[in-house]
């Protein structure tokens, strides 16, 4: 019996420690607007993956810099695979259209 607990906590303490290691934006699912990156706290220098978790309907992000040069695209089908988004910097924006939702991990 005690054996069952100890394995427990420990599966508890691991399950809430990798919960720390997610970015704070990960969890939220975006829906069509623009987003400034420096509102969502991203991590400079780091890469992440975009996927459409809506089950019926499709989505287009497009990544801007800081000149507003279009610098990535990507058409997000209903419940898309994770696709890689470029090294994010702060001054970037991100634009989702369509009727689908987006997370960003």
């Amino acid at each position: 019996m005690r054996r069952n607990i100890s394995v427990i906590l420990i599966l508890i303490c691991l399950f809430f420690n990798s919960l720390a290691l997610i970015p704070t934006f990960a969890a939220t699912t975006f829906k069509e607007g623009i987003y400034q990156l420096s509102n969502l706290n991203v991590a400079q220098k780091n890469r992440y993956t975009i996927q459409n978790v809506s089950p019926s309907d499709s989505v287009y992000i497009a990544l801007f810099d800081e000149d507003q040069r279009q610098i990535q695209s990507i058409y997000l089908p209903p419940k898309s695979a994770n696709y890689s988004l470029l090294v994010l910097e702060p001054s970037y924006r991100i634009v989702v259209i369509g009727k689908g939702e987006v997370i960003i991990a």
